[in-house]
């Protein structure tokens, strides 16, 4: 991970890999979903208990379907993000070595201006080479900082990239119930996967400030609050 020292602060976190790896996760998550083997009636079993199952047979099977298209949606936002956030740190990368030779030009314009203004202390004559010294030592400044406010505005617009790839994979789904206490342990499983996900999607967006947003209920909302790590 670079460390920006020159720019003096990191203008673009996160980690393209872990944020495609989370993409791949939930696709993954998605195809085995599409697997998972729903509660059914036995054959000769009646009674409030086979009511009992079948309701819940129907509440496992709304709460599914919706699953693997969120997370199919899912994955594509993080793959286009992930695109997004290696363009953003290739370019403060470039940033950061454009402001490498800049801060040492400042540096040796500091030590040149130290020096001018000393000699110009014993001999008077010499005060006009120690205004010069000053004079691109305010030069050099000036482009440090204005390398460094490219990178501030670079820090601003990966934030609003990554607030906005946050509330579009909060909002994803159609509120469609989930059972309250999934009894499958493939069900489990996947939601678990993609959980980690989530937690690996942090990485990206942990450091960008972002509004609270209500996740919807249900299926979908067990998703997003996962992946807003709620």
């Amino acid at each position: 991970m670079a460390e920006f020292r020159a720019l003096g602060f990191d203008p673009a976190p996160g980690s393209p890999d872990a944020v495609a790896e989370a993409a791949r996760r939930c696709s993954a998550a998605a195809a085995r979903l599409g697997d998972i083997p729903l509660p059914a009636q036995l054959p000769g079993w009646a009674g409030p208990s086979a009511q009992a199952l079948a309701e819940r047979a129907r509440r496992s099977a709304a709460g599914v379907a919706t699953l693997p298209d969120s997370l199919r949606e899912a994955a594509a936002v993080l793959e286009d993000w992930a695109g997004t956030l290696l363009a953003h740190r290739r370019q403060a990368e470039d940033l950061d070595r454009r402001a490498v030779p800049a801060q040492r030009a400042v540096v040796e314009a500091e030590d040149a201006v130290e020096q001018a203004e000393t000699t110009a202390q014993f001999s008077p004559a010499t005060a006009p080479e120690a205004a010069a010294a000053r004079a691109r030592l305010a030069d050099r400044r000036t482009e440090l900082d204005r390398i460094r406010r490219e990178a501030r505005d670079l820090e601003r617009v990966h934030t609003a990239e990554a607030a906005r790839v946050a509330g579009r994979l909060r909002a994803l789904g159609d509120g469609a119930p989930l059972p309250s206490a999934p009894a499958f342990p493939q069900l489990t499983t996947a939601l678990a996967t993609f959980s980690a996900a989530g937690r690996e999607l942090g990485v990206t967006v942990a450091r960008t400030p972002v509004a609270p947003v209500t996740p919807p209920s249900g299926a979908v909302g067990a998703f997003t609050a996962a992946l807003g790590g709620r």
